[in-house]
Order: structure tokens, then C-alpha cells, then sequence
């Protein structure tokens, strides 16, 4: 063997030497991948989960692929979410700065992904040269630059503001325990009490009507804010912007409005009743559409709560859904109470059917039209 024979195999034996060491895996985690499910109010999480050590080799990386619309992320810290397959590099010294994870020995990398398995998630910690043993035609997030994100307390407050309701609504269950077993028994929605001369809750003005109103209209007020952060509603949503501080703010003033609304509504019924002469029928009217208002309002809370704790992604649909029932069950509620008031009141049909287009159905149909598009 000549000289010129031992300096290329020589030159050849560095080269791959300091490939190796470029390329080089020191710790492949896809075997060590763990399945996890977490089960939730609603439903469970599906998570592939391993402990990362980044106390040792500072000067490595990470390597990771993740499939499709999966959630990744590194210790309780959202790193990104991937709305296709993905392999992303990031190296150790930058674990450190951006996550501040330097008093960490150990971190958890989390993928969440409904119907995931092991075999869709691969991590690696080794030595690479710039980005070399990343596949062609895969996106590299590594060099986005990690942003604060803005942490939405919409939610923190929806929480706290139904914990404000339940509290005034357990401070009216101690006051008048009867009234309120009164006013939300789904069963008296189909009789026709209210417009039975012994019926003890007869006027609009009284302090147990009036405190009722400004619960319910709470809770109005609430899923309104709720519905505009989901759905949208054009210059709105400026309702559901802002600090805690700022959201109560709006929350009470919506309420105000409401209960303004409210008031002007019975009016307008009992405006309604001296012309068509139906008597003292108006709150009688008025108190048994507030029931089904305050009955559907409780289900749809319930509803939202179980979904903003569990699948805020899906919400916005499951609103959309709730309005349309919603819209329903209120004419299916006021053609009932036009069948109520046919036994009940000695009036002609045709018009009392006159009476509750006006008073009900044309207002409403033309509230539902601006609200729903």
C-alpha cells in the first residue's frame, strides 16, 4: 500500500468518523413511549408520554415527528400543535432558555391526539448537523422563535361568575325556598297554574320577582358573553375582551340592559292585554315564559360548563346547535301557552291568536333574525 493510498483512507476514516459523530443517536425514547389515557367529566384523553433527561450532553438535540393534529407538549408547557406530520429539532440549551427548564433533570414530552398509538410518535436525543437527519418534505418548526402566548382568561371568569350565581341563588333558596321550588318545576310548564285565581304569585313589582329576574338575568347575560366569544357577532365581541376586571364589568352592565329589557317586555304585554281587554292575564303571561326562559337557561349553562372544561374546541358547534334548540323549544313553549290561555281565558280564538302573534311571535321571530343571521 503507497502513501497516496494510506492519506485517502486516512481522509476517509475522519470523514466518517465526524459524520458519525454528527449523526450520532445517543438516546432513542420509541421504545420507552408510554400510552396514557385520562379520563375527563366527558370524555378521555389519549396520550403518548416519556420522561426526557436533559441534565446531561448540553450540546444535544432533540429530535421528534408527531402525526397529524396532535398536541405537543413539554412538561405542563404547550410547545405547538402540528396540523400535519411533523419533525421538529430543538437542542437542549434551548429547552433551557425558552422553557426554563435549567433546575430540570427531567421533563416530560406529551403528545395528546385522539386514536393515537406509540408507533405514530418517534423522539431521539443525539448529535446533529443541521438538521440532517430530518426527513425531506416534512415541516421544521425548530426555527420559529418560541412567543409568549396570550392566555385567555375568558373561562377563569365564565367559572367565577357562575360561582357568583349559584350564590345568589342559594341566598333566594333561603329566603323563599318556595318560590323558587315554584318557579323551575319543569312539570308546571304543561298546566296552566299560572292562570289559576289561587295562584299566590301575582304581581310583577315584588321583591321575589324582582330578585329572580336579576339571577336569571345573570345567567342570560353569561351564556350571551359566551355565545359571542364562540360564534361571533361582529363589533361584540369586544364584550368578551380584556381582563377578569373588564369582563365583570361587562357582565353587569349586559344585566342592567337585560333586566331594562325585562321590565319593558311586561309593559309591552300588559300594554298588549288592555287592548286585546284580556284582563289581568299579563303576568300570568309574562311568569310562564320566564319559567321556560329560566329552565332552558339552567340547561344550557350545564351544557357549556361540561364543554369548556372538557372540548372548547367543539364549543362554538355545540352553540350553534343550543340556539337552534333553543329558538324551538320558546315557539313550542308559546304555542302551548296559547292552548293554556284558549281554556282558560273567555276570549275569541282568532283573536288571542292575534294577541300572541303580537305579543310574542313577531318580536321574537325578528330578535331570533338579528341574533342568528
Amino acid at each position: 500500500m503507497n502513501r497516496s493510498q494510506k492519506h485517502l483512507i486516512l481522509i476517509l476514516s475522519l470523514f466518517f468518523m465526524q459524520f458519525q459523530l454528527m449523526g450520532q443517536v445517543i438516546e432513542n425514547y420509541d421504545s420507552k413511549l408510554a400510552y396514557v389515557k385520562q379520563s375527563g367529566w366527558f370524555q378521555s384523553s389519549e396520550i403518548i408520554q416519556v420522561s426526557l433527561d436533559i441534565s446531561t450532553f448540553p450540546s444535544a438535540s432533540f429530535i421528534a415527528t408527531v402525526p397529524s393534529e396532535s398536541t405537543v407538549f413539554l412538561g405542563n408547557v404547550l410547545w405547538f400543535y402540528s396540523p400535519k406530520d411533523t419533525t421538529v429539532q430543538i437542542s437542549i440549551e434551548e429547552l433551557w432558555e425558552e422553557f426554563d427548564f435549567k433546575e430540570e433533570v427531567r421533563v416530560n414530552f406529551s403528545v395528546l391526539k385522539n386514536d393515537i398509538n406509540t408507533s405514530e410518535v418517534s423522539i431521539k436525543k443525539g448529535l446533529f448537523d443541521n438538521d440532517s437527519f430530518l426527513p425531506l418534505n416534512v415541516e421544521n418548526p425548530s426555527s420559529m422563535k418560541m412567543e409568549v402566548r396570550q392566555i385567555d382568561g375568558f373561562y377563569d371568569f365564565f367559572f367565577l361568575a357562575l360561582i357568583c350565581i349559584l350564590f345568589f341563588a342559594a341566598i333566594y333558596k333561603a329566603i323563599y325556598p318556595l318560590v323558587l321550588q315554584y318557579i323551575l318545576n319543569p312539570q308546571l310548564i304543561f298546566t296552566a297554574e299560572d292562570f289559576s285565581e289561587s295562584n299566590a304569585i301575582q304581581k310583577f313589582f315584588s321583591l321575589d320577582i324582582i330578585f329572580f329576574i336579576i339571577i336569571n338575568n345573570l345567567t342570560v347575560a353569561l351564556i350571551t358573553m359566551v355565545g359571542v366569544k364562540e360564534v361571533g357577532f361582529g363589533r361584540l365581541n369586544e364584550l368578551i375582551k380584556g381582563d377578569i376586571n373588564e369582563l365583570f364589568l361587562y357582565w353587569l352592565i349586559i344585566t342592567l340592559g337585560l333586566f331594562v329589557v325585562t321590565i319593558l317586555k311586561f309593559l309591552f304585554i300588559k300594554f298588549m292585554t288592555l287592548i286585546y281587554e284580556l284582563g289581568k292575564n299579563e303576568f300570568a303571561h309574562f311568569f310562564y315564559l320566564l319559567r321556560v326562559v329560566s329552565v332552558l337557561m339552567i340547561i344550557l349553562v350545564i351544557i357549556i360548563s361540561i364543554y369548556a372544561l372538557n372540548r372548547q374546541d367543539i364549543l362554538s358547534l355545540v352553540l350553534n346547535w343550543s340556539l337552534i334548540i333553543f329558538f324551538w323549544s320558546y315557539l313550542v313553549a308559546v304555542v302551548l301557552l296559547m292552548f293554556i290561555m284558549m281554556n282558560r281565558v273567555s276570549f275569541n280564538n282568532y283573536h288571542l291568536f292575534a294577541y300572541i302573534c303580537t305579543a310574542e311571535l313577531v318580536p321574537f321571530l325578528i330578535i331570533s333574525k338579528v341574533i342568528m343571521g
